[in-house]
């Protein structure tokens, strides 16, 4: 019987340690859980206020680059309008030089160009010559080149009436 006391004292004890032990583990594992917790925390907190900066810093490179933008589309803007100014004087010159040409020196410049199919230039040419002109130099064209023109002519004018 003394052997059951002491036998069952001993495993008494043995549990008793045993619990004691498991809960000091649990401790000890709960305080390293939240000092990973806490280092965490630091981290992301430190790797936020990164990002907030880097943010910022793409935020602002984003504002530059739409100024910039704007720049180059304003200066683009000028510079077509100063090619377009360009364009009408050039275009005037040579209006009044196709309309003081002799008919025939006219009619073989276009004929030159229409061979090299540069028929559209010689259409924009004779849309802002004068009408008469156009006329006399239809006329000296062979039937396809003419009926090609009339009906270039003919678009343009219903293109203007919409």
């Amino acid at each position: 019987m003394i052997t059951r006391v002491i036998l069952c004292i001993f495993l008494c004890i043995n549990i008793t340690n045993a619990a004691t032990t498991k809960e000091g583990a649990l401790y000890k594992e709960k305080q390293e859980l939240l000092a990973v917790k806490d280092e965490l925390n630091e981290f992301y907190e430190i790797k936020e206020l990164e990002y907030q900066k880097n943010k910022a810093t793409l935020e602002q490179i984003q504002r530059e680059i739409k100024q910039t933008e704007q720049n180059i589309l304003a200066t683009k803007e000028a510079n077509q309008k100063i090619l377009d100014e360009i364009n009408r004087v050039i275009t005037s010159k040579a209006m009044d030089m196709y309309d003081n040409m002799k008919l025939s020196v006219a009619l073989d410049v276009f004929n030159e160009m229409i061979e090299n199919a540069e028929i559209d230039e010689v259409f924009d040419i004779m849309i802002r010559m004068d009408e008469k002109r156009v006329i006399k130099l239809l006329k000296k064209f062979d039937t396809e080149t003419a009926t090609i023109l009339m009906k270039k002519m003919r678009i343009l004018k219903d293109e203007n009436k919409k």
